[in-house]
């Protein structure tokens, strides 16, 4: 699987067309975004050569995004939306003890990265770096990861400090957001080994922190 899949189906991306037809529309914008941004990167990602790709008229490319920037934000913005939304439908379920929650969002965040495409995500923390809206989006989902780490660590050990919860919730953020550096199929290191071992090991770390 790759994003192109991960971020298909409800979204605030194809919910921008009121109908059928609008929405086939734009799943066929969003796939032929994909396939530019991975295959030639970002700067061949232009209105015209998605409009071919997706074969709608510029026209209707420009009807739901006037320039290039909207459309890039809408479509890195999905892939956030997407694991945020399945997230915060876990947290909301409360079924099971903060400490197997915690780290069955780890689990599920680490599957997100092994199921993403390594050059969207390249690609995705270059625009993160340029654009603002796009960046503001990131980093309040970042700090509510963090929160949620920290509330669930605290549940974990209501004996320990805030400062000590907040260190811990800051350490589980760390192995989370490097897995995608450190176990994706462009991984520097440990190239022998599977990432499904890797995963298992940050797994492993990370359930240390919160013996």
């Amino acid at each position: 699987m790759t994003a192109q899949s991960s971020i298909q189906g409800d979204n605030s991306f194809v919910a921008r067309a009121r109908y059928p037809k609008g929405r086939k529309s734009l799943q066929a914008i969003l796939d032929a975004t994909f396939e530019i941004v991975t295959t030639d990167g970002l700067a061949a990602a232009s209105q015209d050569a998605i409009a071919k790709r997706a074969n709608v008229t510029k026209s209707a490319v420009r009807h739901y995004f006037p320039t290039k920037e909207e459309l890039l934000l809408a479509f890195f913005s999905v892939g956030v939306e997407r694991l945020k939304a399945i997230i915060d439908e876990m947290l909301s379920q409360n079924t099971q003890s903060p400490r197997e929650m915690l780290l069955d969002i780890v689990t599920t965040h680490y599957d997100w990265i092994g199921d993403t495409d390594d050059i969207y995500y390249f690609e995705s923390a270059a625009f993160w770096g340029r654009n603002p809206g796009f960046r503001n989006m990131r980093e309040d989902w970042y700090q509510q990861m963090a929160a949620n780490y920290r509330d669930l660590v605290k549940e974990v050990h209501p004996e320990w400090s805030h400062r000590q919860c907040d260190n811990v919730s800051f350490q589980i953020l760390t192995l989370v957001l490097g897995g995608w550096l450190t176990i994706g199929n462009t991984r520097p290191t440990h190239q022998s080994r599977s990432a499904k071992s890797l995963k298992a090991a940050l797994r492993d770390g990370i359930e240390s922190l919160i013996q």
